[in-house]
């Protein structure tokens, strides 16, 4: 079993921009995909809606995508299909289909979705001899047919522009009579003279003679009516696929995207969504890099409070220290600046992550005396929620200090998550309430 702080599960733009990130910043990462990196772009011809690339191919721009990110030292594994995550305390852990097993601190998931099929007779009998998903990869063996679209979105359209350099004929099928595609998109496609709209209609069936597309039934004002062709390339919508790789439950919509916050975080702590995978409303590049690109960072910070955690409470459940790690907020502060007040209310606890902080209290004359010095793993704040007054001294930050920092309902959560948790912290506690006589927090 391998150990890393991230685990990608994917290598689409979304996944290929997560270890990009991830890479730069030094974190111990590796992609998983199961086929080669590029995802669904490596099923697009042309792509022209990608800002700094007014037209490239998708396997192009897939494999600038992988360059860059293997430039910066990351881990790529293609062939490498996931077969289950699974939590386990406050690690993830992937296992892959030939029975490896990795596991992280996080996970982001960017594993897209797969074909929408039509469900009509003929569909799978002749997949592979005439019903294809992907007009990138069959296109070429259909040289001098009569070729069918069936959908009337960007995908559908973009390969439809791309058959029609091997079609005869090719017929665009859409369930209505207005298509989705962008227009500029309809404008280039419909134009030309081999295109012929079949609107609205609906697939009925899909033919041949046993080994073959021959036909395609469609059904057209209350009309059955059959259409010669060769090869039908449908492209009616894609399904997540995200949510059946959990084998604990994972919130998601009526639909199967994963349903996740504004850092892209799912119900399950450290387990991030981004691309199409996730509930948004637009299924682009440029949506997926903008997801991936916000689920790191998250990513890298739940990361480094997940540790903090783990080190200042080695006793407490790995299950309560994940959640834990996902309510702390991080704060930073200057040499001098104070972090808590005394006489302050009682209302947040605190682990320092980075950097050293002076506990002060002031005596009657107002002079200032210290009681003690805090550094990365120490934790401060304890004894005034304890105890429910207010802050009893002053915590200054000596360097410049960077802290962790727990609202009082989580801070009870976890002293409540195992007797050895409580009583490390009330030793703590009472330790600071002796120092001069009960005045330290």
């Amino acid at each position: 079993m391998a150990d890393y702080d991230l685990i990608i599960i994917g290598g689409g733009p979304a996944g290929l921009t997560a270890g990009l990130y991830a890479a730069r910043a030094n974190m111990s990462a590796v992609l998983l995909e199961g086929k080669d990196v590029g995802g669904e772009i490596l099923n697009t011809d042309l792509i022209e809606d990608y800002p700094g690339f007014e037209s490239v191919t998708g396997a192009e721009l897939a494999q600038k995508m992988a360059d860059h990110a293997r430039k910066f030292g990351l881990v790529i594994e293609t062939y490498a299909p996931v077969k289950q995550i699974r939590v386990e305390g406050d690690r993830k852990v992937v296992e892959l289909e030939d029975g490896t097993t990795h596991r992280a601190y996080a996970v982001i998931v960017t594993v897209g979705g797969e074909p929408v099929k039509l469900g009509v007779p003929g569909e799978i009998e002749y997949h592979g001899r005439g019903v294809s998903y992907c007009a990138v990869c069959d296109g070429a063996f259909f040289k001098g047919n009569d070729l069918a679209v069936i959908g009337g979105g960007d995908s559908a359209f973009q390969e439809g522009l791309f058959l029609t350099r091997f079609a005869k004929k090719l017929h665009v099928v859409h369930r209505r009579t207005d298509f989705r595609a962008q227009a500029i998109l309809q404008d280039r496609l419909l134009a030309k003279d081999m295109v012929h709209t079949v609107t609205p209609a609906t697939v009925k069936e899909i033919g041949g003679d046993g080994t073959a597309v021959k036909w395609l039934d469609v059904t057209r004002d209350g009309e059955v009516e059959r259409i010669p062709v060769e090869g039908v390339f449908v492209f009616v919508g894609f399904k997540p696929v995200g949510k059946h790789l959990f084998a604990d439950h994972i919130d998601h919509d009526e639909n199967g995207y994963l349903i996740t916050d504004q850092h892209m975080q799912t119900s399950i702590p450290g387990v991030y969504a981004a691309g199409d995978t996730r509930a948004q409303l637009a299924k682009q590049i440029t949506t997926a890099v903008g997801d991936a690109t916000t689920a790191v960072l998250h990513a890298e910070r739940y990361i480094e409070e997940l540790k903090h955690t783990e080190l200042a409470f080695p006793e407490a459940p790995r299950e309560v220290v994940a959640a834990t790690a996902t309510r702390m907020k991080i704060l930073t502060f200057p040499p001098g600046a104070v972090v808590i007040r005394e006489g302050d209310r009682s209302d947040r606890f605190f682990v320092v992550a980075k950097g050293e902080a002076l506990v002060v209290q002031t005596d009657p004359s107002g002079a200032e005396r210290t009681l003690s010095t805090l550094r990365p793993g120490d934790y401060f704040g304890e004894v005034g929620i304890l105890s429910g007054h207010p802050r009893n001294a002053t915590v200054r930050a000596k360097t410049s200090l960077e802290v962790l920092a727990l609202d009082d309902d989580a801070f009870r959560t976890l002293v409540a998550s195992s007797q050895a948790t409580s009583d490390q912290i009330g030793r703590v506690a009472k330790s600071r309430v002796r120092v001069a006589d009960g005045a330290a927090d």
